[in-house]
């Protein structure tokens, strides 16, 4: 199962035979994706095997290949899912840039696997990120946040906002990987990677100050 150059392999979902037939499908799709990810975080994507996934998710191959075409496809979606679950998880908040890296830290902290999943999508398929449109439009939309809260006073402008989120996601994500194993990541780190956030930010380690009102009107 190929996929042509160039062409991103989209999930295939198989014809739904009524409700509990969708719901069936969607708990199979979780059950492998959650499989994929143990698996590929621990052996990256060259040293993982469907085999393995099948069998830790109780599906078999070829409903896996049905789902997502090939290894690269399943990795690309398992980094999607956890993408997904990332935000979910730590929503983005441009009043609160080093409040949001710290979480960010605390997030990583209790999941250590995700940090070993992103640092094997570096080394083995870092284009993937940006060639997926759902990943995409989830930076589109903190760009456009960082965008208002410049416009708002709430965070300095010295730095276009694209640039500038590329700058704390470096921070925010790759301290961690940057930190060794998690049991040994501390309260010290925590400070330091939202001291350097709030540097980049202008804002305070605790948060942003409130909007300027401007001068008031004379009563």
């Amino acid at each position: 199962m190929t996929r042509a150059s160039g062409t991103r392999w989209r999930p295939v979902t198989p014809d739904a035979g009524g409700p509990r037939s969708t719901r069936d499908a969607a708990a199979t799709r979780r059950r492998i994706l959650d499989a994929a990810t143990a698996e590929f975080s621990a052996l990256g994507l060259s040293g993982a095997r469907i085999a393995r996934i099948a069998d830790g998710a109780g599906a078999n191959q070829r409903m896996i290949y049905a789902y997502f075409g090939n290894k690269d496809g399943l990795f690309d979606a398992v980094l999607e899912h956890n993408v997904l679950l990332v935000q979910d998880a730590v929503p983005f908040d441009a009043a609160d840039l080093p409040g949001y890296a710290r979480r960010v830290f605390d997030f990583y902290r209790a999941n250590p696997h995700l940090v070993r999943l992103e640092m094997w999508q570096t080394l083995e398929r870092s284009d993937s990120m940006r060639s997926s449109p759902l990943i995409r439009s989830a930076l589109a939309h903190k760009v456009a946040a960082l965008e208002q809260a410049q416009a708002a006073g709430l965070v300095s402008a010295v730095l276009p906002a694209a640039e500038l989120l590329d700058h704390i996601l470096t921070l925010a994500h790759g301290h961690p990987m940057n930190a060794g194993d998690a049991a040994s990541w501390t309260d010290g780190q925590r400070g330091a990677l939202a001291a350097g956030v709030a540097a980049l930010t202008g804002q305070p380690p605790g948060g942003a100050p409130p909007p300027a009102t401007g001068p008031r009107r004379p009563r």
